[in-house]
């Protein structure tokens, strides 16, 4: 996983500042310590989150803590949808 350890408190502690419930998980290419460069993919599931404006503060913060980098979020309640069934295959929890 291409995440430093401080990037991981970050992210975790942003989203469950938002729902202590949440669980968190890296997918996409930052899981692949061979691979280089890569945006970081998040899957939140979460039954509290939901919507543009939560990804929008989770990323704000998360720029302001980490740094600017590309970010993509994708919040869920469940793993219904088979992509979120895919990151979850594929995914790190954090």
């Amino acid at each position: 996983m291409r995440l430093k350890h401080d990037e991981i408190q970050a992210i975790k502690s942003t989203i469950h500042n938002l729902d202590q419930d949440a669980a968190v998980f890296l997918f996409g290419s930052r899981v692949d310590d061979s691979k280089k460069g890569g945006d970081i993919d998040l899957l939140v599931l979460s039954r509290r989150l939901s919507g543009g404006d939560v990804k929008r503060a989770i990323k704000a913060e998360l720029y302001r803590i980490i740094g600017e980098q590309k970010i993509d979020i994708l919040l869920a309640a469940d793993d219904s949808d088979p992509f979120v069934k895919l990151a979850l295959k594929t995914g790190v929890k954090l």
